[in-house]
C-alpha cells in the first residue's frame, strides 16, 4: 500500500494554531491524505466538526483519528454544547491516551462547568483533576507530531498546554473553596506560559478570598501583559475598578 506522507500538514497541526497530531501518522491513501487537510483548513466550528465527523467515517484506522475527535470536541466547545465536548474528548483520549490537547481540554471543560451545588460535584472535579494530571504526566514524554518541528516552537507547545493544566486544577481548587491551592495552581500555569487569562483567573480568587490589593496587582499584570487581546484588558481593566472599590470601603 503506498503511503502519503503529509509533512507539510502535520507541521501545520503541530503549530500553536492548531492541535497536535499523534507521532508519526501518516494517510494511508490520497483520500484520507485530502480528508485530513480539509479538516484542517476549515474555517469555522460547524465546518471543522463536519470534515473530522467525515475523516473518522470514512477511514476508521486513520492515524488521525485522535486528532479528529479532538477537532469535534474543540469545535463543540466553542459552540456551547460542553456535553458533546466531553464526548468527543474522551474519544480522542481513548484513541490516543498521550492527546494532550483533549486532555487539557476535558480536564478544563469538566472543571469550569462543575458547581459547587452538584451532587456529583467530587466525581467531576476528581475526573477534572485526573485528566489534568494525566496532561502534565503526558507532556513530560509526549513525542513530536512532526520531526521537523523546532524544539523551541514545540516547548511552546508544551507550556501553554501545561499551563492550561494547572488551570483546571486551579478551578477545581476554586469550586472546592480551596483559594491557597487554586493560587499555587494558577502560579504554576503562569511560570509555565504568563497567560493574561491565567493572571485574571488570579486576581478573581484574590478578590473571593477578600484580598482586593493583592488581586489588583494580578489584574495590573494582565493589563501590561506582551501581546494582551484588547477584550482580555478591558475583562482585568474592569475587574481592577471593582478590586479597587472593595479597597476603599
Amino acid at each position: 500500500m503506498r503511503v502519503f506522507t503529509l509533512p507539510a500538514i502535520c507541521l501545520l497541526a503541530a503549530t500553536l494554531a492548531f492541535p497536535q497530531a499523534k507521532p508519526g501518522a501518516k494517510a494511508k491513501s490520497k483520500g484520507e491524505a485530502q480528508a485530513v487537510q480539509a479538516m484542517l483548513q476549515a474555517q469555522d466550528p460547524d465546518a471543522r466538526i463536519k470534515a473530522a465527523d467525515d475523516l473518522v467515517t470514512k477511514y476508521h484506522d486513520s492515524d488521525f483519528k485522535s486528532l479528529a475527535y479532538y477537532v469535534e470536541a474543540d469545535g463543540y466547545q466553542q459552540k456551547g454544547d460542553n456535553g458533546k465536548a466531553i464526548v468527543f474528548g474522551e474519544q480522542a483520549v481513548a484513541a490516543d491516551p498521550q492527546n494532550i490537547d483533549a486532555l487539557v481540554l476535558l480536564a478544563n471543560v469538566i472543571a469550569t462547568t462543575t458547581r459547587d451545588t452538584d451532587l456529583d460535584k467530587d466525581e467531576k472535579l476528581t475526573r477534572a483533576d485526573k485528566y489534568a494530571k494525566d496532561a502534565l504526566e503526558a507532556i513530560k514524554t509526549v513525542a513530536k507530531p512532526n520531526a521537523k518541528m523546532p524544539d523551541d516552537q514545540w516547548d511552546q507547545y508544551k507550556k501553554n498546554d501545561e499551563a492550561q493544566a494547572w488551570q483546571a486544577l486551579g478551578v477545581a481548587a476554586l469550586v472546592r473553596k480551596n483559594v491557597d491551592e487554586a493560587m499555587a495552581d494558577y502560579q504554576k500555569g503562569i511560570d509555565a506560559n504568563p497567560d493574561p487569562l491565567l493572571m485574571i483567573r488570579a486576581g478573581r480568587a484574590l478578590l473571593t478570598a477578600g484580598k482586593p490589593a493583592d488581586a489588583v496587582a494580578w489584574f495590573d499584570k494582565a493589563i501590561n501583559a506582551p501581546g494582551v487581546s484588547d477584550q482580555l484588558k478591558n475583562i482585568a481593566t474592569q475587574d481592577k475598578a471593582r478590586a479597587t472599590a472593595q479597597i476603599k470601603k
